[in-house]
C-alpha cells in the first residue's frame, strides 16, 4: 500500500480498488441458501419439496361453482423446508400452505382454491411455490373445464 501512496496514486482510488476487488468475494446464490435462522444451507443439505401429485384434473364443474385440492408434500431433504410463498396464475385461484417449518421426512398439504365464475372452456391454472427447497421453485397445476351457465329468459 506505501508503494501506491509513494506512486502518486490517491488514498481514495487505493480504497476504490480495495472495494471492487472484494465485491466477488461472497457465496454465489445458487449454491447456498439461508434457512429460517439466518445460517447458509449447501445445496446437497437443502429440503426437496416433493409432491404425492403436482396436477388435480377436476374433469369439469359448472361455471360459479369453487374447486378445491388438498397437493399433498413431503419434505425429502435432510433440513427444514419454510415455504415462503405460494402465487397462482390468475387471481381466480387462491393457495393456501403451512407458514411453520417442515422437518425433514415430514409432510403437509396446500389448498388450492380455484373460482371458476366468469369462466368457461378448458382451464389450465399454475400454482408457484417458492421456498428454502433445491430448486427454490416448484409448480404445481389445477385443470379441467368449466361448463358456461345457460341464460336463463
Amino acid at each position: 500500500m506505501i508503494a501506491f501512496l509513494k506512486s502518486g496514486l490517491p488514498l481514495f482510488g487505493v480504497i476504490a480498488l480495495l472495494f471492487i476487488s472484494s465485491c466477488d468475494k461472497k457465496p454465489s446464490e445458487s449454491t447456498i441458501q439461508a434457512n429460517g435462522a439466518g445460517q447458509l444451507i449447501p445445496d446437497d443439505q437443502k429440503p426437496v419439496l416433493k409432491f404425492k401429485e403436482s396436477s388435480f384434473n377436476f374433469k369439469s364443474a359448472k361455471e360459479g361453482d369453487e374447486v378445491s385440492h388438498d397437493f399433498e408434500f413431503t419434505n425429502e431433504g435432510k433440513t427444514d423446508m419454510l415455504i415462503s410463498n405460494a402465487v397462482a396464475s390468475c387471481g381466480c385461484t387462491v393457495p393456501q400452505w403451512p407458514k411453520e417449518p417442515i422437518p425433514p421426512g415430514k409432510g403437509g398439504k396446500i389448498k388450492a382454491t380455484f373460482n371458476t365464475a366468469g369462466k368457461s372452456g378448458q382451464q389450465h391454472k399454475t400454482i408457484t411455490i417458492m421456498a428454502n427447497t433445491n430448486p427454490e421453485k416448484t409448480e404445481i397445476f389445477i385443470e379441467g373445464e368449466v361448463i358456461k351457465k345457460e341464460k336463463q329468459e
